[in-house]
């Protein structure tokens, strides 16, 4: 997947009522400063001006975030009554999601349940960061569940990863940067959980993949091409498979 351009939007679904986008990385979804020309919204109002809603302060209804370096499948509503319908799913934990991820190290076991519970970072010159309880000025820790299977192990720029399938249970803010922290296995590329350590890749390693929203009028279940392959990316080299990734989504089915 190339950067993003204002010309580049990937569409994955597309109905009267929703789109879903691939989205790229290191692209917000919209932006209040002048000088972030180049945004979601803005690669949205380029392809399709006609669909923007103008009772909407961005113009598009986001159904659910992805953090700025996160790439992959997000649900735009596209008028009041979907953006509803959509909202009630999140609301009910209706909405299945799953990420890929290239984590440093070779995580041993093959599936994990990862409970850290997770709260805001109050210490000085940390205070966009989350953390998880008991560490020093986690405020306000919130109880929080991720699902790790590990699909590969391999190797990137020479260095031990995996490659796993992570499934958020709940939905806090950064959840699965901090929890995979939080075991020892930072996704790679995420230079805020590696405590500025992890900047060398061009991205971070992390990739909404599936996606299902079972709305009263349509369910929505997309896969975003996985971008960690090979042919995709030369500095992972995958050397042993330990479950297929079209085997563990079909589980999450």
């Amino acid at each position: 997947m190339e950067p993003g351009t204002i010309d580049n939007l990937s569409i994955l679904y597309q109905s009267p009522d929703f789109i879903v986008v691939n989205k790229h990385w290191d692209l917000r979804i919209d932006s209040k400063m002048w000088y972030e020309t180049l945004t979601l919204q803005s690669q949205l109002k380029h392809r399709f001006p006609e669909l923007a809603d103008p009772d909407t302060y961005y113009g598009f209804r986001f159904c659910h975030q992805l953090d700025f370096s996160t790439s992959g499948a997000l649900c735009v509503a596209l008028n009041k009554a979907a953006a509803g319908s959509a909202y009630k799913c999140f609301k009910e934990r209706l909405v299945t999601k799953a990420y890929l991820a290239l984590v440093r190290g070779h995580v041993s076991q093959s599936r994990m349940t990862i409970r850290y519970a997770i709260g805001k970072n109050t210490t000085e010159g940390m205070t966009h960061m989350m953390c998880i309880e008991g560490t020093e000025g986690c405020e306000n820790p919130k109880p929080c569940q991720s699902e790790l299977i590990v699909l590969e192990h391999g190797s990137y720029s020479g260095d031990p990863v995996t490659k796993v399938l992570l499934q958020p249970l709940t939905g806090r803010t950064h959840q699965l940067r901090v929890h995979c922290s939080a075991i020892g296995h930072p996704i790679v590329g995420d230079f805020t959980y590696s405590h500025g350590k992890d900047g060398s890749p061009y991205r971070m390693m992390l990739h909404a993949h599936y996606l299902r929203i079972p709305t009263g009028k349509e369910l929505i279940e997309v896969c975003a091409p996985d971008p960690f392959v090979p042919a995709m990316d030369g500095s992972w080299v995958p050397q042993h498979v330990r479950h297929r990734l079209q085997d563990a989504i079909q589980e999450l089915k």
